[in-house]
């Protein structure tokens, strides 16, 4: 089969590698869709960031949605549409062992630690596939991952009730962000994002968008200076620790964009306001992917606008310079 393989920055090659075989409790998924990620992104440009040494050359593809083709423990039936769930952790340490996967120290993520969904078949375990209802079409159905992202983050964010929410970073995950928190009774949502494209679909959402140079002034505002209630950092970019100026004192924070190196916090103002830093990493197949795919059935997420452009498999290459280079696109989708 052909699989995109990470050699190192900016190398990714289009190679041929034998089809892997399920084992027992396992399912070989014939990949239909996969979305380049921003971590992915990460990893093109200044990997390895996660990918262990022990595991280059890798093939990446994270947010996969396919159709299950072989199933040796008969768990799924084969020709079901499924969203493999990546988070494997070790399965043994202490987190795994109370359905904490994301938190395993190992955290084997496929596509990150492991091989992925850039290929053309991938193996996932067959007891934490999420079944994709027949009415969900399939450009839909691949906006699972990121979705599920967004509402675990949503989750640690807490009762939004009155809340005036503001999203730090209109990409992908924040885009869903938002939509999950206007379905939700917060008083106001705020997109900030530099680009004015994201601010339109934002705003078209149903938001109040603005570029971070308006975001203090807009939030102190709608909130008689106090500052937002909820702040979600989806940008992971070095303007995140404008987070902290935007909320208020006693305000939660919860950091969901991913970057590589080290920030610097505002730490006296996080302490004497007794703000609450919360992370927010990956996703639990049976809470987060599980909610997602529901929500997409509803369509409480409409993830139409955020699809940019599918490309084939043998385009990948191309496809992480134009995610790289065009502040624009938001969501590639790959046809394997």
């Amino acid at each position: 089969m052909s699989a995109v393989r990470w050699y190192g920055p900016r190398d990714l090659r289009v190679e041929a590698v034998a089809t892997p075989r399920p084992s027992a409790g396992e399912v070989l998924v014939r990949v239909e869709r996969v979305g380049l990620c921003g971590s992915d992104l990460e990893e093109y440009r200044e990997g390895p960031v996660s990918i262990p040494p022990d595991a280059i050359p890798l093939t990446l593809g994270h947010e996969v949605v396919g159709t299950v083709v072989a199933c040796p423990g008969e768990e799924v039936a084969v020709g079901t549409r499924v969203i493999p769930d990546v988070v494997v952790g070790c399965r043994h340490c202490w987190w795994c062992d109370r359905n904490q996967e994301g938190l395993c120290p190992d955290l084997p993520v496929r596509g990150q630690q492991q091989d992925g969904g850039l290929a053309e078949y991938m193996l996932a375990d067959a007891r934490t596939t999420v079944v994709v209802p027949p009415a969900v079409e399939l450009d839909v159905a691949a906006f699972a991952e990121p979705c599920a992202v967004a509402v675990r983050a949503l989750r640690k964010a807490g009762d939004l009730t009155g809340a005036v929410v503001c999203i730090y970073g209109a990409g992908t995950v924040g885009l869903s962000v938002a939509q999950a928190a206007l379905s939700s009774s917060a008083a106001a949502v705020v997109a900030v994002d530099p680009v004015a494209s994201r601010r339109r679909l934002a705003s078209d959402f149903g938001a109040i968008a603005c570029s971070p140079d308006e975001a203090v002034t807009v939030i102190r505002d709608l909130t008689d200076g106090r500052g937002a209630d909820v702040v979600l950092e989806c940008a992971g970019v070095p303007q995140a620790p404008a987070a902290v100026e935007l909320s208020r004192r006693g305000a939660t924070i919860v950091l969901v964009g991913f970057r590589a190196d080290r920030l610097v916090l505002p730490w006296l103002d996080v302490v004497l306001g007794e703000r609450h830093l919360i992370g927010s990493a990956a996703h639990l197949w049976d809470e987060d992917v599980t909610a997602a795919v529901a929500m997409l059935a509803r369509g409480t997420f409409n993830p139409r606008p955020l699809h940019t452009t599918t490309m084939p498999l043998t385009e990948t290459p191309a496809a992480f310079q134009h995610l790289d280079q065009d502040p624009t696109v938001l969501k590639i989708l790959i046809r394997p």
